[in-house]
């Protein structure tokens, strides 16, 4: 072999590896370079929430971040888990549906919460945890509380004698706007569980899950005892309607309609959404104390009735991983919970309020920590199961018949 062709052998050879080590970097940059870029999707989530979220995620300086209001049909493609790294999204039973495609999340992340948020022993438990929570709260009317001399009732005895006490000063003591079928299974949802237990409310998501007509569900036992029935709830507000408690027509009324039965002082007990609350007007609603659900006595077991705004990991990549870790900490806990005026999750976090910090107190003080409404928990988003058995509530909260 003459002196030339080995030459351009030992040339090729060197050129050879050159290339091989360049592909090797460029593929290596690119993967870190993917690696460092985040793709986030929120799921049904309210505008401002979504922005706060967007803020405070861009604040980290992780990376490259995308961020996409994605639809359900968007999160049903078999490509959704590759698409988005970390999707936002309430607890319930779309979640669910989305949390068996994803990964768990570290374990060292749920320190940072109170235990019974952390959902141990659940099935998918590890594959979403909890940012900030809403809540179905009871508020009382502060100046209506002094004319009865009571404070706010701490159990269900106790609340029925504030609403009877609050008919001499109030046209009707209890108000919500259940024309609103989220409000009207929230309030459903927190009063069988306040008065059943946690397994009361177990048992009626279950039930709804499978069987969501009215006829199906409104004699089901439900709880440990066995003795207790969503009729049994019902049936108490027919009595309130005819005995002054609330509206006749409550069942019916809108959130317009709460406005102008508080701006006339004619309200002692309003029952909606830590959400809901932060849009009525500051001069209505500063007069109002809020308070969890009043639970019977014997009723063991509790959780609280407030959705959970969760992250869902989809990938492995460890930057999924550092913005949880970072949504976390005190000082992103408290942004987020300013910026949302929802409660905070976190041990540790400055809260919007009183309102939001309680939630946060109430939710860590239940064994079971905080859990989605029916509407949430049973049904998907627009269900028309959902909405046809509220119409069957209507009908029967006006004539007793279903």
């Amino acid at each position: 072999m003459n002196q030339n062709l080995k030459k351009v052998i030992t040339l090729s050879a060197i050129v050879g590896f050159v290339c091989a080590c360049l592909c090797v970097l460029i593929i290596r940059f690119f993967n870190s370079a993917a690696q460092k870029q985040v793709n986030v999707a929120f799921y049904n989530i309210p505008e401002n929430q979504s922005k706060v979220l967007q803020e405070n995620i861009k604040k980290l300086e992780l990376g490259k971040v995308i961020f996409k209001d994605v639809t359900l049909q968007d999160l049903n493609k078999d490509s959704a888990v590759k698409s988005y790294d970390l999707l936002f999204a309430y607890d319930g039973l779309a979640a669910e549906n989305f949390k068996a495609r994803g990964g768990n999340i570290s374990s060292k992340l749920f320190n940072y919460l109170p235990t019974s948020l952390r959902r141990q022993n659940e099935p998918n438990d590890r594959k979403s945890i909890p940012i900030l929570l809403d809540h179905f709260e009871f508020s009382y009317h502060t100046g209506v509380a002094s004319k009865i001399g009571m404070d706010d009732p701490q159990n269900y005895s106790e609340f029925e004698e504030f609403l009877e006490k609050s008919k001499k000063y109030t046209f009707t003591p209890f108000f919500t706007n259940g024309g609103d079928d989220e409000i009207l299974l929230g309030l459903i949802s927190t009063l069988i569980e306040a008065k059943g237990g946690y397994q009361a409310y177990v048992d009626f998501v279950s039930a709804a899950k499978k069987t969501p007509t009215l006829e199906k569900l409104l004699t089901l036992q439900l709880g440990d005892s066995g003795a207790f029935t969503l009729q049994n709830i019902l049936d108490e507000f027919i009595n309130w309607q005819q005995n002054g408690i609330v509206h006749p027509n409550w069942f019916n009324a809108k959130y317009r309609d709460i406005l102008a039965f508080m701006e006339d002082g004619q309200v002692a007990v309003l029952f909606t959404k830590l959400s809901v609350h932060r849009t009525i007007p500051y001069k209505l609603i500063r007069d109002f104390s809020t308070e969890r659900a009043p639970v019977a006595s014997g009723a063991v077991d509790h959780a609280l009735i407030a959705p959970s705004l969760c992250a869902i990991k989809f990938s492995k990549k460890s930057i999924s991983d550092k913005v949880i870790q970072n949504l976390l900490t005190e000082e992103t806990q408290s942004a987020l919970s300013m910026g949302s005026q929802l409660g905070p999750v976190a041990l540790r976090g400055e809260s919007f309020d009183v309102q939001a910090d309680d939630v946060r107190f109430f939710a860590a003080s239940c064994r079971y920590g905080a859990r989605a409404d029916v509407m949430s928990a049973a049904f998907m988003p627009g269900s028309e199961s959902a909405k046809s058995l509220c119409d069957s509530i209507r009908r029967y909260l006006a004539t007793g018949r279903f």
